[in-house]
């Protein structure tokens, strides 16, 4: 067996020459490479992945979230992006919130109100950037986060997926195919209909005698070696009773190994039949679509390849493909890389239990994988353990380097996640096996094309004007439009000559509320009207045309009991109930916590108002009211008003219309009658056209967690937040250290506080801590 071992990029990679004996054709590495660079291209460039405040909340509450917009190969914060969109999607997939909300250096941080009326369930949070989300794009995974959502968080009961009769199990040949002849390793999976997990044992049969055993160690998966033969039968017997036939075993070929790996090798070995033509192949590994390395060797009979972890250099799931002489794909194996490249966050209460309103605080750290200090961005979140959700197996490590790289749903992973987990390596080797196999059909033809932007971060229209004279000064010149948000203040922009034009994200920030309202500046007589893009329209016709992967919980929680926490008196001792030895159980107080509305405060369109002039009435002219007024728009000849008021249902007014008639500009009454007042008479929709507005989603409005201070803590009524603190934006200091402070609510219950953060340049980590709260 010939050895070949790969410690860098090679000279047709970096221009720098390391191994001359492994050295390919420079011709077809740039060719194979460059098709590579075309396919990634055209696929998007950004990450985004939603950190919320907690996993269930009530109706009437709001949501916040943290949203991270990251380069999909560094994991490096991206800023290309300046808008995010997000909606939220109830169980039967229709839409029941979306806005717009600004990205500021990869970050976006914003809330969402929980409509009282909205049903109980599974909602999903889905965002989409203008480099994340590309029209077209068969392969993509849209970013989601699953939410929660109860009616009373005391009569909620949550649990996992139910289970399902239907029962599948499939086999996956490591590398892509059975060849008869050569060690090959077999992994298999069970599930049933609805993806969850099931435990097998059972029986490879090789022409009807015992050939060996085989048995699932981890959610359903496991792996046999041995060597298979074209001449020969092979069925696989589990203990259910039902047989299953092996993959088809090719009579010759070749077969790509992974024989062992360490912090520093991987050591593949490549096997072709006995007997065939001796031959070169290259050995190719990516991350990402980063090539990170490629080996050449002469295959004979069968040929090691080491290759060094150095190539790489992020955590994540490294694709290797073994190319033939020709450069065709022949096999391909999928390992992950680098566990320990992430940030390590350790995150410590001052004390295991605090008292009901007292002040508490959580210390945070964040290093390296070798102990030195980080400068990281993290979301912080601290709420009562009822609002955990285990349904949610979703965290940034699992999100980011697993769910979101490889398709298909995935069974609780966040457990390859955690160190706690000592067989972790091992069943996310499995699952790389299984849920990433894929035997390798090559097309030549295939369109390096998979999809492109379509989104954009502005707000984009197109003024045109429908006047029938002759005369049409404006037409084909620059047109000014004013620009006003929710709370009326306003800017000024101008159209091209073709009457494009566009609002861009630093004035939308200036106007931030909701949405952007926009009105021509020509008169009415050119008959001016806007056009405006609802890219909200387009993602939900894209939407759902993609396929929807989310992970798949294994836990099952049922309605949490009282927390049994012992009755302390002041003095810290605890108080027996009368003879028995058992402590006095205290049941948590709980309250639901209501958020508030935030008003999409919209502009006053239309709004009536009384002027002080004399009428028939006693209580005047009613102006601006369903197009009538005393005091209209653009006449220069009305006395300006001295006094302006509300008017009043049910009280009587005099409304008068003036219009502009004649050459000579005069004005002359055109209607005149009396009404009684009951409010507003048009649709919204109406208002706006009758004031020539046009309106569209701006960013959606921002606004500050509450934390109660010093003085509000102390007063007498019942404070029932379930979220105590939602920080995020927590910057570490150059020691890699942050502390948050936070007042503890009037609930009496185990708490649990999250971290998520990321460094700005690919490492991503996250940690948990719990405490106490009791009532003394």
């Amino acid at each position: 067996m010939k050895d070949v071992k790969v410690h860098k990029l090679f000279v047709f990679l970096l221009g720098m020459s390391f191994l001359p004996s492994v050295v390919c054709s420079q011709e077809s590495v740039d060719s194979l490479v460059g098709h590579m660079e075309n396919c990634f291209s055209s696929r998007p460039s950004e990450l985004v992945y939603l950190q919320t405040s907690k996993s269930i909340y009530e109706t009437g509450e709001d949501l916040w979230f943290k949203a991270y917009q990251l380069d999909v190969q560094t994991f490096g914060l991206s800023d290309k992006s300046k808008t995010l969109y997000l909606q939220m999607i109830n169980p039967k997939d229709s839409v029941v919130w979306q806005e717009k909300y600004p990205v500021e250096n990869g970050i976006v941080s914003g809330h969402i109100y929980i409509d009282e009326k909205l049903p109980e369930g599974d909602y999903f949070l889905e965002g989409y950037t203008k480099h994340s989300f590309y029209k077209n794009d068969t392969i993509g995974i849209t970013p989601t986060r699953k939410i929660r959502i109860v009616k009373n968080i005391a009569r909620s009961e949550v649990t996992g997926n139910p289970k399902d009769t239907t029962f599948r199990f499939e086999t996956f040949p490591e590398g892509g195919n059975l060849v008869s002849g050569l060690s090959s390793k077999l992994a298999f999976k069970a599930t049933d209909g609805k993806g969850n997990p099931v435990a097998v044992e059972g029986v490879i049969y090789e022409d009807d005698k015992f050939l060996c055993g085989i048995k699932s160690v981890h959610d359903g998966m496991g792996a046999v070696s041995f060597t298979p033969f074209v001449n020969k039968k092979y069925r696989i017997e589990l203990q259910h009773g039902k047989s299953y036939p092996l993959p088809e075993i090719h009579s010759q070929g070749m077969v790509l190994n992974l024989r062992g790996q360490d912090n520093g090798h991987l050591d593949f070995i490549l096997s072709q039949t006995e007997g065939l033509p001796h031959r070169q192949i290259y050995l190719l590994g990516q991350m990402r679509g980063m090539v990170c390395c490629m080996a050449k060797g002469t295959l004979k009979d069968s040929l090691k390849i080491s290759i060094s972890l150095d190539n790489f250099l992020y955590q994540g799931i490294a694709e290797f493909t073994l190319f033939n002489n020709s450069m065709q794909p022949v096999a391909e194996r999928l390992v992950y890389v680098h566990p320990q490249k992430k940030l390590y966050i350790t995150a410590e209460p001052a004390k295991t239990s605090f008292a009901i309103r007292e002040k508490a605080s959580i210390r945070i750290k964040a290093t390296d994988e070798v102990g030195n200090p980080v400068r990281a961005n993290l979301g912080i979140s601290v709420y009562d353990r009822a609002y955990h959700n285990p349904a949610d197996p979703a965290n940034i490590l699992a999100y980011c380097y697993l769910s979101s790289q490889i398709r298909g749903r995935i069974c609780n992973p966040s457990y390859y996640f955690d160190e706690k987990n000592s067989d972790r390596k091992e069943t996310l080797d499995l699952l790389l096996l299984t849920q990433g196999w894929r035997r390798y059909v090559w097309n030549a033809v295939e369109p390096d094309y998979q999809g492109k932007p379509f989104l954009t971060d502005e707000i984009n229209g197109l003024q045109t004007l429908q006047s029938k004279k002759k005369d049409k000064p404006s037409e084909g010149a620059e047109q000014l439009i004013q620009v006003f948000g929710a709370e009326g203040n306003s800017q000024f922009l101008w159209t091209d000559s073709t009457g494009h034009f566009m609002v861009d994200p630093d004035m939308m920030k200036t106007l931030q509320g909701g949405y952007v309202y926009l009105k021509p500046m020509l008169s009415k007589e050119f008959k001016p009207t806007l056009e405006l893009v609802d890219y909200f329209l387009l993602i939900d016709s894209i939407r759902k045309n993609r396929p929807h992967y989310y992970p798949i919980a294994v836990s099952y929680h049922k309605k949490e009991q009282p927390l049994d926490l012992p009755v302390i008196s002041s003095d810290s001792t605890i108080l027996l109930n009368e003879v028995t030895i058992t402590a006095k159980g205290h049941k948590p107080f709980r309250d639901k916590m209501m958020g508030r509305l935030d008003s999409l405060a919209k502009v006053d369109l239309n709004k009536a108002w009384v002027c002080d002039c004399n009428s028939r009435t006693p209580n005047g002219y009613l102006n601006d009211y369903m197009g009538y007024s005393h005091h209209p728009t653009g006449c220069s000849s009305c006395y300006p008003v001295r006094k302006k008021s509300i008017p009043i249902n049910g009280k009587d007014y005099e409304l008068i219309k003036y219009e502009l008639i004649g050459k000579n500009g005069a004005w002359i009454v055109t209607d005149i009658k009396i009404i009684t007042y009951n409010g507003p008479e048009f649709t919204e929709e109406e208002l706006l056209r009758m004031n020539n507005l046009w309106r569209t989603k701006g960013y959606y409005t921002s606004r500050q967690f509450y934390q109660p201070d010093e003085i509000d803590i102390q007063l007498s009524t019942p404070d029932a937040r379930n979220t105590l603190l939602w920080a995020p934006s927590v910057i570490t200091d150059e020691k890699g250290e942050a502390e948050v402070s936070f007042y503890c609510s009037d609930i009496n219950t185990g708490f649990i506080g999250v971290v998520e953060g990321v460094d700005g340049s690919g490492l991503l980590g996250n940690a948990k801590c719990e405490f106490k709260v009791l009532r003394k």
